[in-house]
Formats: C-alpha cells, sequence, structure tokens
C-alpha cells in the first residue's frame, strides 16, 4: 500500500511540474534565432585601455535606401563602441594611434549571400533562410593597428525586425554586437 501511495504521490507531482511549462510558440522562436560563429587569425590580445578606431564597411549593391543604411550602421557603430567601452577599450581621438582597428558590416542575404561571405570572409554561422522572414548579417573583425593583419572575425545572422521601435532596434542590436564581441573577449 505504501508503494502505491509513493508512487501516485510521484505522478501527481510530475503532472503539477509538467503544467508549468511554457513553450513559446514557434514562430517566435525562429523571429528570434541568432546564429554566430568566430574565428581567431593570429595570438595576439589587446590589454585593457587599448585605443581602437572603428571603420564601417558597406556593400557596393544594396537593396536598402541610403537612409535606411546608416540608420542602421549608425545603431551597430554606437552598439559596437559602447561594448568595447564597456569592456575597457577606448576609442582613438584625433592625433592618437590605435592598437587595432575594428571593421564591420551589415547586409541583408539578398545584397550579401551566404556563399559570397564563406568566400571573401570565411566564416559563416549558417542560419538557415527562412521564406517568411528576410535574414541578414552582421560582420565584424579586428585589424592589428601595427601589422595590418587581421586578427579575429566574427559574424551573427537572424531576421530582421522592420517592426519594432527604435529602442527595441537598440537594445537587440545591442544584444547581437554583445554576443558576437563576447567572443572575442574570451580569446583575447
Amino acid at each position: 500500500m505504501k508503494k502505491v501511495m509513493n508512487l501516485l504521490t510521484l505522478v501527481i507531482i510530475l503532472l503539477t511540474l509538467s503544467a508549468c511549462v511554457q513553450v513559446t510558440p514557434e514562430s517566435k522562436q525562429k523571429n528570434s534565432q541568432l546564429a554566430i560563429s568566430s574565428v581567431r587569425d593570429l595570438p595576439f590580445s589587446y590589454p585593457p585601455k587599448s585605443l581602437f578606431s572603428l571603420s564601417p564597411k558597406y556593400v557596393k549593391e544594396t537593396s536598402l535606401k541610403a537612409q535606411q543604411i546608416q540608420a542602421v550602421y549608425q545603431l551597430y557603430t554606437n552598439a559596437i563602441v559602447n561594448d568595447l567601452q564597456k569592456n575597457n577599450f577606448i576609442i582613438v581621438k584625433k592625433g592618437q594611434q590605435a592598437a587595432f582597428h575594428v571593421g564591420f558590416a551589415i547586409a541583408l542575404s539578398d545584397d550579401l549571400s551566404d556563399e559570397k561571405i564563406n568566400k571573401k570572409f570565411g566564416v559563416s554561422p549558417g542560419l538557415p533562410e527562412n521564406s517568411d522572414l528576410i535574414k541578414g548579417s552582421f560582420l565584424i573583425y579586428i585589424e592589428d593597428a601595427v601589422t595590418g593583419q587581421r586578427v579575429w572575425r566574427g559574424i551573427a545572422q537572424g531576421f530582421a525586425h522592420e517592426e519594432k521601435t527604435i529602442e527595441q532596434r537598440q537594445q537587440r542590436t545591442a544584444v547581437i554586437v554583445a554576443s558576437v564581441m563576447k567572443q572575442f573577449y574570451q580569446t583575447n
């Protein structure tokens, strides 16, 4: 009888716990997907307070309007600078020499395919296409200022969210940049 009561109690506990589990709808999971990959090219490291400069790179042909491109690049510029500063790096001022340069680009899959990314950048997280959503890529690299050699490169791929407010875009951009740069900091 005691075994039956213990078994019944266990079943009730398991049923209660399973009722507390929340499942995120599949469409929401796909909207927030983010795939990240990076590679360390050279064993250079930069101590805290190292100076950096920023160098945005633009895709030659794009499906976006110039105003849209500028807005997106401004979001990413701010997020990169903020993230590096949070990690004790300092952006150069006029007349200062940077220890490393940070190059970055943003592109939609219609403008820069995974094949081109692999060929030119050599790293791709391979987020699968979704016919309902527009895939975008954020590419970033660290180049040594003295040697001109690429030290590290990373990429994040996700889906564009045109319906988000400017505040939501700023938050998402900060998350994307921090997620990619985390891999640089771990190997620095």
